[in-house]
């Protein structure tokens, strides 16, 4: 077998390694993680919430809302170096380049940890502007709010370097062990946070908790990366000038569209916080984060497709990746339409029972923001594979476009309707950005968009419509208790795979890939003479 010399300027023949796994087994085990990350992860905000709201209030939980949205928000400084990383990753490590791998690295490195100064003397010299500007209605004091931003910025800067590390890991297809480790940043943030928070430290406690909990983590991602490649020694002194070029031609294409997502899920919160108050930020921020948690959850299963994509295109196996593509659009409406019906269904009654008729207010923007985040999903598997290829003009193009549309419309919706306009205008950006995409990726790949929406997506709609609509006529929404949620989530659930399993929705190879998973599924197999 041939290796990949430590030759800076050549790169050998890549040639596959037998002990590496495959890369559908690589990608299972990927989603799998995922999968679980979510299941950790996803009750968290229905225990932190009510909580918070109960010790400091609505305006309490808008001002925290407010912090995690400036949170948000900085990511846009990593200049879309953190899927560069993951990228360069996946093709140096396919082609088993530690030298390259080395100089990546040390540059990414050196880099991020440049970002973090520049992070920590911009914002240490805002906070008194910020807590003057972006906390109209708040309890707490200026001063104390000016504090409580300069400790945040060790919570800024310790999530910003935590990027690179599980940019590495991804880029490694090591997202088991990335999920893993966010899934434990969730939970530390959640359990340090909400201990001081009833200690009685009120707003510090959260902030202090955070700061805990995320510089825990950077020390062990480090001790992590070091593990998985002991063939590199981090040292930032070591940056690759020329290393440091490619990365940013690459990263600047990328940038866009990652500050697209980012101002998508925090511009709204800048802007109600300005125009109109703390307390509609909180509302905002309830149902704006039940919907990315719902998004994230489904997205799990996009994970994997960069580095995969990566990894094809430079063994050039195109035929591969164009399955790609139609097979995650597949299993992203598996799990995606039912998840996102269901929820817009008990929307309501949820919120009800979650935090009281009182907050019912955010049961339809909670819907709402579900189904749009769930369609604007849908860019992912195109998007993940043009950047794998090294292909950005498409996302470029329709990131400039959701970035003008969602500040324009969003501050003149907030500006005029208040609550509502910071929905409308999400959803509607949201919407424009989607169709864009979706009709100029398949002009450029020649995909057919009817075989994506005949083989993913109708059946699994048309399924979920059906038994929603049963579910209804059978028994109302608004009379159901906790346990009537939990069992119609479950009735829904069978009755949904029961639909996939013999509706026709799987082919020979999902059934050959589920029978690895699942032997006992061969059973159904052979009852719908498939075998």
């Amino acid at each position: 077998m041939l290796t990949q010399q430590a030759n800076r300027r050549t790169s050998a023949p890549i040639v596959p390694n037998a002990s590496h796994r495959s890369l559908g087994a690589k990608m299972m085990r990927n989603v799998v993680f995922g999968g679980l990350r979510y299941v950790l992860i996803v009750p968290i905000p229905f225990i932190v919430t009510p909580l918070i709201l109960r010790r400091i209030g609505v305006a309490g939980y808008g001002t925290w809302a407010v912090f995690l949205a400036i949170n948000g928000l900085t990511s846009l400084a990593d200049l879309g170096l953190v899927g560069t990383v993951s990228k360069f990753v996946a093709e140096y490590y396919a082609r088993e380049d530690f030298a390259a791998l080395g100089r990546l690295m040390n540059s990414g490195l050196a880099l991020f940890l440049l970002l973090d100064c520049v992070i920590a003397v911009i914002g240490w010299l805002a906070s008194p502007l910020l807590a003057t500007e972006l906390f109209h209605g708040s309890t707490v004091p200026s001063s104390e709010l000016t504090f409580l931003l300069r400790c945040f910025l060790i919570v800024i800067a310790a999530n910003v370097l935590s990027q690179l590390f599980a940019s590495v890991t991804t880029g490694l297809q090591r997202l088991d062990l990335t999920n893993i480790l966010s899934a434990g940043n969730v939970l530390m943030n959640a359990v340090f946070g909400i201990s001081l928070l009833l200690w009685g430290w009120g707003l510090r406690g959260l902030v202090y908790g955070y700061i805990v909990a995320d510089v825990l983590i950077i020390g062990v991602y480090v001790v992590l990366v070091r593990r998985l490649l002991p063939q590199v020694a981090l040292n930032p002194t070591r940056f690759d000038q020329a290393e440091v070029r490619k990365m940013f031609g690459y990263s600047f294409r990328l940038y866009l569209t990652q500050a697209a997502v980012v101002i998508h899920n925090q511009v709204e919160k800048l802007f109600l916080a300005i125009l109109v108050g703390v307390a509609p930020v909180g509302w905002y921020d309830i149902a704006s984060d039940i919907s990315l948690k719902i998004r994230g959850a489904i997205g799990f299963i996009l994970a994997p497709v960069l580095p995969a994509a990566s990894e094809l295109d430079a063994r050039g196996d195109t035929l591969r990746m164009k399955e790609l593509y139609y097979r995650t659009h597949k299993y992203l409406a598996l799990f995606g339409v039912p998840v996102v019906f269901y929820v817009a269904s008990v929307a309501r009654r949820f919120v009800e029972l979650w935090l009281g008729s009182g907050m019912v207010i955010i049961a339809l923007p909670l819907g709402i923001l579900a189904i749009m985040n769930f369609v604007n999903l849908t860019t992912g598997p195109g998007f993940l594979i043009l950047a794998g290829k090294g292909d950005m003009k498409p996302g470029m193009q329709s990131a400039v476009l959701g970035i003008v549309a969602n500040v324009i419309l969003s501050l003149a919706l907030i500006y005029d309707f208040g609550f509502t306009g910071a929905v409308l205008g999400t959803s509607a950006s949201l919407a424009i950005t989607t169709v864009y995409f979706v009709f100029i990726f398949h002009r450029r790949t020649g995909y057919k968009m009817g075989r994506v929406l005949k083989e993913s997506y109708w059946k699994p709609v048309l399924f979920s419509i059906l038994i929603l609509s049963l579910l209804l006529a059978i028994h109302p929404v608004k009379s159901l208790s906790w346990s009537g949620l939990i069992g119609r989530g479950a009735i829904f659930g069978i009755l949904y795979v029961a639909s996939i399993l013999f509706g026709g929705f799987f082919d020979d190879y999902d059934w050959d890939k589920i029978e690895t998973l699942l032997p006992m599924v061969r059973h159904v197999r052979r009852l719908r003479g498939v075998a």
